[in-house]
C-alpha cells in the first residue's frame, strides 16, 4: 500500500539531516582554527572538484561537486608552510583541539537533541514485558491454558524482568512443576507448568515462543479496499483495543494474537474517536514470505524466487518461522512437496532438503524470509505508537544523557561487530541507503514525523563523530594520529609534506570506499530489499 514515490519523498529527508550534520562538523572545524589562530583558507560542502566559490572576508566558501561530507581547509594543513596563520606554527594541543572540534560538535548536536526529545516528548516505556508469541499444540504451555498474547509476569512468585531471565528460570525448572502467573487483559492467572526436559526439534521445554514489549497504541493507517479488514469494517484511523474480548496494551499482543487466529474469524473491540466499536474479522492463513534466494541453491532449483510466500511443506501449514523450521528438520535428506503464493495464484513444487544436521535450515536451502505480518493478511497498515511518559525538568538531562550514552554504545558495538566480520558489509550504508532507511523509518513508524527525523539525525551524528575519530588517513583520528607520534617522539613531527600524502592516499581509498558502499545501496534499491523486513 506503499508507492514508489512516496516511499522517495521521504528518503529525501536525509539531504537536510546530512547537510546540517556536516555544516555543524565544519562549523566546529572553523571555529577551533580561529580559536587557536589558525588561517582558514576554504570552507568547502561536498568534495572537490569545486562547482561554485565565493570569497568572503578572506576565505573560500565553496560547493563542490561529490555530495559525501565537507571540510575546513587550512593554511599548512597538508604543506610545510611556516607563515603566520599557519597549522604548522601550532603547538599539539591545539591542532589536536582543531582536529577533534569537528566530532565534538557532533556530539554536542546529539546530545542537545536527546534533551529537546526527552523534554517535548517524554521517555519511551520500558520494554521488557515479556508476551506469549505462540503457543504449540500439544505443547506443557497449551495445557496450562496458556494464549498468545498472555504476559508472563511471575514465576513462583518473582516477577518475569525481561525474556533472558525468563528462559533462564525455565531451563533451570526442567522437569519441576512450577507456578506461573499471566496476565490476560485486565485478569491475572495463576497457572502451573512443568517444563519439558526433551522437547521436540525447535519448541522449547514449554512449546512457546515469546517476544518484548511495551506499552503502545496500535493505530490502522490504511485499508485496503476488498479486504478481510475492510469487509469486517475497519477504517483508518481505527486503534485496537481488545482481541478475543481481551484488551491489548502492546503491539506484539496484537499480532501474535491475530496469527493465533489465522484461518479463522477473530473478534476484534476497536476505538474510532469515542466510540468501542466491535468487529470480527477473517484472519487468512499466513505463509513465510522469501526475501531472497541464492543462485544455484535448493531454493532456487525448485523454481522458488524473492516474494514467493511458502504457505505448506509436506502437507502441513507454514504460518511461521518455527513452523517452517520443523517443516525442514522433518524433511532432512528428502524431496519434499511445497505449496507457495506468488501474484495471488498457488503452485507447487519439490524441494530437496540437504540431509546433514543443519543449524541455519533457511541458509542450508538457500533462502532468506520472513514471516507475513497479520496485518499485511488482513489487509492493512498500522503503526505501534508508544505511550511516552512525560518527566520533570530534573531529569531531562540524566534521562537524555542516558540515551545518548545508549546510543554511543550501540555505536561502537556496531563498529566492533563490523571490524570483526560479525555485520555483512551490504549492510553498511551510505547516503542513498540512509535515505532508503529513512524512507522505511518514517512509512512505519507511529511517531511523529520530527521525533523519527530528530532520532535518526541522533544516530548518525554520533556515527559520523565516531568514524571521524577512527585512526584513518584522511579521517580527522588520522590526522590526530600523527599530532599522537609527534608527541610521543618528544616533539619531533613527520615532516608535513609526507603526512599530507599518506592522507591524500587515505582519501582515494575512502573515496573509493564511498562509492562502492553507494553501489551496494543502488543494487539493494534495485534489487528490492529493506533494511527493515
Amino acid at each position: 500500500m506503499f508507492n514508489i514515490s512516496e516511499a522517495f519523498a521521504l528518503g529525501l529527508w536525509i539531504i537536510p539531516i546530512l547537510a546540517f550534520l556536516i555544516i555543524i562538523h565544519e562549523i566546529g572545524h572553523f571555529s577551533a582554527a580561529r580559536s587557536v589562530g589558525v588561517k582558514v583558507e576554504e570552507f568547502g560542502i561536498g568534495i572537490p572538484p569545486r562547482v561554485k566559490g565565493w570569497a568572503y572576508k578572506g576565505v573560500l566558501w565553496s560547493i563542490n561537486a561529490i555530495p559525501f561530507g565537507g571540510f575546513v581547509r587550512v593554511l599548512g594543513e597538508d604543506g610545510a608552510s611556516m607563515a603566520p596563520g599557519s597549522m604548522n606554527t601550532k603547538g599539539p594541543a591545539q591542532r589536536a583541539f582543531f582536529l577533534a572540534a569537528g566530532s565534538a560538535m557532533n556530539f554536542l548536536a546529539a546530545v542537545l537533541l536527546a534533551f529537546a526529545l526527552v523534554g517535548f516528548l517524554g521517555i519511551a516505556p520500558e520494554t521488557d514485558h515479556v508476551y506469549i508469541a505462540q503457543v504449540e499444540a500439544g505443547s506443557p504451555a497449551s495445557s496450562a491454558g496458556w494464549l498468545a498474547g498472555d504476559e508472563l509476569v511471575a514465576i513462583e512468585g518473582k516477577a518475569v524482568d525481561n525474556a533472558a531471565a525468563l528462559s533462564s528460570r525455565i531451563s533451570e525448572s526442567v522437569g519441576k512443576r512450577i507456578a506461573v502467573d499471566i496476565q490476560r487483559g485486565d485478569q491475572t492467572i495463576a497457572t502451573s507448568i512443568t517444563p519439558r526436559a526433551d522437547p521436540p526439534a525447535n519448541q522449547g521445554p514449554t512449546g512457546i515462543s515469546i517476544a518484548e514489549g511495551g506499552p503502545s497504541i496500535i493505530r490502522i493507517t490504511e485499508v485496503d479496499p476488498g479486504s478481510t479488514a475492510a469487509t469486517a469494517g475497519w477504517r483508518p484511523g481505527d486503534e485496537i483495543l481488545a482481541i478475543n474480548g481481551q484488551s491489548v496494551q502492546a503491539g506484539v499482543q496484537t499480532s501474535s494474537a491475530l496469527r493465533a487466529g489465522a484461518g479463522g474469524t477473530v473478534p476484534v473491540t476497536l476505538s474510532r474517536g469515542e466510540e468501542a466499536v466491535e468487529t470480527t474479522v477473517d484472519v487468512p492463513p499466513m505463509g513465510i514470505r522469501l526475501t531472497a534466494v541464492a543462485n544455484g541453491s535448493p531454493a532456487a532449483e525448485a523454481g522458488l524466487y524473492p516474494s514467493d510466500v511458502i504457505q505448506e511443506i509436506a502437507g502441513q501449514p507454514t504460518g511461521d518461522s518455527r513452523a517452517l523450521l520443523i517443516a525442514l528438520d522433518a524433511g532432512r535428506g528428502t524431496t519434499i512437496p511445497v505449496s507457495y503464493l506468488r501474484n495471488g495464484q498457488t503452485y507447487e513444487t519439490t524441494l530437496a532438503v540437504p540431509a546433514e544436521e543443519m543449524e541455519a535450515p533457511l541458509t542450508a536451502i538457500g533462502v532468506n524470509a520472513t514471516e507475513t505480518s497479520p496485518f499485511s493478511a488482513i489487509g492493512v497498515d498500522g503503526t505501534i505508537v508508544p505511550e511516552f511518559q512525560r518527566v520533570g525538568l530534573s531529569e531531562i538531562v540524566p534521562e537524555g544523557l542516558g540515551q545518548f550514552w545508549f546510543i554511543t554504545e550501540q555505536t561502537f558495538l556496531g563498529l566492533k561487530l563490523l571490524l570483526t566480520g560479525g555485520v555483512d558489509f551490504d549492510q553498511v550504508a551510505g547516503p542513498v541507503g540512509m535515505g532508503q532507511m529513512t524512507s522505511e523509518l518514517l512509512s512505519q513508524s507511529g511517531l511523529p514525523t520530527w521525533v523519527v527525523l530528530a532520532q535518526i539525525t541522533i544516530v548518525i551524528s554520533l556515527n559520523l563523530a565516531v568514524i571521524n575519530l577512527l585512526p584513518l588517513p584522511a579521517l580527522d583520528g588520522g590526522r590526530l594520529l600523527f599530532v599522537l607520534i609527534e608527541v610521543l617522539r618528544g616533539g619531533k613531527r613527520v615532516a608535513p609534506e609526507k603526512e599530507g600524502l599518506v592522507h591524500l592516499a587515505g582519501l582515494v581509498v575512502l573515496l573509493g570506499l564511498m562509492f562502492l558502499v553507494m553501489f551496494g545501496d543502488v543494487t539493494r534499491l534495485i534489487d528490492g530489499e529493506t533494511f527493515i523486513p
